[in-house]
């Protein structure tokens, strides 16, 4: 009998919250920095991210997750989090856009970047202090790749206030040593052929 009350609470749970999708690649994974004082250097294997604004130096983030295995799914949630690893203040915004164009990873440049949106789907205030996570909100976004609104060509991310130049954050890329820290997606969703949510959720609601 409790066994059966557990495989029915299994059962409601997935059904009410979807399955969530982690990805957080190491080297594998596609992201690159793109710096106007360096405007034809490519930033692959780069450990980190650095953005910011300057009148000459503006440097900016791109990142691309693989998400084919959530098509035509209804997106309950989707964060991006970001850690930074050295101490370099900051206490401006930062948004996230939809990247419009594509990218490749290992010939990217200021000179050559995609374009894209003129409007951030999140902003957060980042203050430069290590560790993290500094998380937007990109769920309508990733709503309109799995939709099939927009392609995916990943995101960027940029300064929002255009002024006073100031520190650059440290933000790990997907080949920094340190796994925790790389850039991850974690995208909630529901739709068909979606799996069940683990029994360590069930656990934590039910306990």
């Amino acid at each position: 009998m409790r066994l059966l009350v557990i495989l029915l609470a299994f059962a409601l749970v997935g059904s009410a919250y979807g399955a969530t999708l982690v990805l957080q690649p190491g080297s594998e994974g596609k992201d690159a920095m793109v710096n106007a004082r360096l405007p034809s250097n490519n930033y692959a294997t780069y450990a980190y991210l650095m953005v910011n604004y300057g009148p000459s130096y503006e440097a900016r983030g791109l990142i691309e997750f693989s998400l084919g295995s959530i098509s035509g799914a209804t997106i309950i949630s989707a964060k991006l989090d970001l850690w930074i690893a050295l101490p370099n203040p900051t206490n401006y915004n930062f948004g996230v856009y939809r990247v419009t164009a594509s990218w490749s990873e290992t010939s990217v440049t200021w000179n050559n970047q995609p374009a894209h949106n003129a409007t951030a789907y999140d902003t957060i205030r980042i203050s430069g202090s290590v560790g993290g996570p500094y998380t937007w909100d990109v769920k309508n976004l990733v709503q309109q790749w799995a939709s099939g609104t927009y392609p995916n060509y990943g995101l960027m991310v940029k300064r929002v206030d255009m002024n006073n130049p100031t520190n650059w954050p440290y933000f790990c890329s997907s080949d920094h040593s340190n796994s925790s820290y790389r850039p991850r997606l974690t995208v909630e969703y529901s739709g068909s052929g979606v799996t069940p949510t683990s029994l360590g959720r069930v656990k934590a609601l039910y306990n």
